[in-house]
């Protein structure tokens, strides 16, 4: 057996050993334009969907709904009686206009019209005239209000504003509560009858006063009522009404209306008051004043017992009606104007039992407080001081 050297075999086996494997290395592919494109889009949707849920969780917030066009439109809804500030500003850059010197029907009508707008809001809209600060304009001075001058043509046009707003007010009176409907009323009222003395010293006609706007409530008959809401009995004849309560700190800012037992005893009792004046006045004159006294006593009486008779509904009521009443002073020598003194009283008493009902018998009752401060403006030449 022949014995082969160690290093010979090891050369042997290193001669017939596998063939070692070589590594290849390969250099990295470079993204395509499409890889690219999907890796962006990628991080869009991931963003996208981030910021989504974000704004969803975020969406009632105030600044969103402004970037969205979300954001709730709040209506302001004009209150009757807003309008009155711009007038009165108007009315009273006319006045200021003029001066000291201003004279003339017209001037002193602007004036009163400047007063008795000035009370009207304070009453209704007294945030008016609370400080404001005023906007400025790109050349860093606030914008004047133009000034309208007076003339007869811009007093027409004034006019029929105040009657505008006026009856305005009056039909918004209707459905408004007491308190706040007495206030609404009178303002009208008083608008109103500015408006036609206003129109009437600007020359206007007899028909052009007729057609200003007038309130239109219902359809009434000089002498009858609706069926009345009577809480109590009234107040005996020559009784002094009750103060109204003041009410509680933080409940209401205005007082609380009278019964409406206690207004319409008033009323019936003013109603027979200026009957009997318009009675005697008609036994000391003659011809047509005689006539009108007569007539007028009728209705006046007609209207204190229709009031009267309601209240058999609530009990035993004392009569209000007296055989005789104390005239003015110069009842005997002026007994017409004397009577008609009285008229202005029986028209806020109409205004004030209108506040203690509701509905249409409310609205009835105003038409007649209407009628009956025209009536007052024509036989006495006064608008009845309803604000007073």
């Amino acid at each position: 057996m022949a014995i082969w050297p160690v290093h010979g075999m090891i050369e042997g086996m290193e001669k017939h050993s596998a063939p070692q494997r070589t590594r290849t290395q390969h250099s990295p592919k470079k993204p395509t334009a499409a890889t690219r494109v999907l890796g962006v889009v990628s991080v869009l949707a991931i963003a996208a969907g981030t910021l989504g849920v974000g704004v969803y969780l975020k969406r009632d917030s105030q600044a969103w709904q402004r970037i969205l066009g979300t954001e709730p439109v709040i209506e302001v809804i004009p209150e009757p009686g807003d309008e009155l500030g711009p007038i009165l500003d108007s009315v009273t850059l006319t006045n200021d206009s003029l001066g000291t010197s201003a004279s003339g029907k017209l001037a002193q009508l602007y004036s009163s019209t400047q007063t008795m707008l000035t009370k009207h809001v304070r009453l209704l809209t007294p945030e008016y005239f609370a400080p404001v600060i005023e906007e400025e304009n790109e050349s860093g001075t606030a914008s004047a209000q133009p000034v309208t001058p007076l003339s007869a043509a811009s007093a027409k046009e004034l006019a029929n504003q105040l009657a505008t707003s006026g009856v305005g007010l009056v039909q918004a009176s209707v459905e408004a509560p007491g308190q706040r409907s007495r206030s609404e009323s009178s303002t009208g009222f008083e608008l109103i009858l500015q408006a036609r003395t206003l129109l009437q010293a600007a020359g206007g006609t007899k028909a052009q006063i007729d057609a200003l706007p007038t309130p239109k409530l219902a359809k009434i008959s000089p002498t009858d009522l609706p069926d009345l809401v009577l809480a109590q009995c009234p107040l005996e004849p020559g009784t002094d009404s009750p103060v109204p309560e003041t009410p509680e700190l933080g409940n209401s800012t205005e007082p609380t209306m009278p019964d409406s037992g206690i207004v319409l005893g008033q009323l019936a009792d003013a109603a027979y008051r200026l009957g009997y004046a318009y009675n005697v006045a008609e036994s000391r004159t003659s011809g047509s004043l005689r006539n009108t006294a007569g007539e007028r006593s009728d209705d006046l009486v007609a209207l204190g017992t229709n009031i009267e008779t309601q209240f058999s509904g609530v009990g035993e009521c004392v009569p209000l009606r007296e055989p005789a009443y104390t005239l003015p002073q110069d009842a005997a020598a002026n007994p017409m104007d004397a009577a008609r003194s009285g008229e202005e009283q029986l028209a806020l008493l109409l205004r004030d039992a209108a506040a203690t009902q509701q509905g249409e018998v409310r609205a009835e009752l105003l038409q007649h407080a209407w009628d009956q401060a025209l009536y007052t403006r024509l036989v006495t030449g006064k608008i009845p001081a309803f604000t007073d």
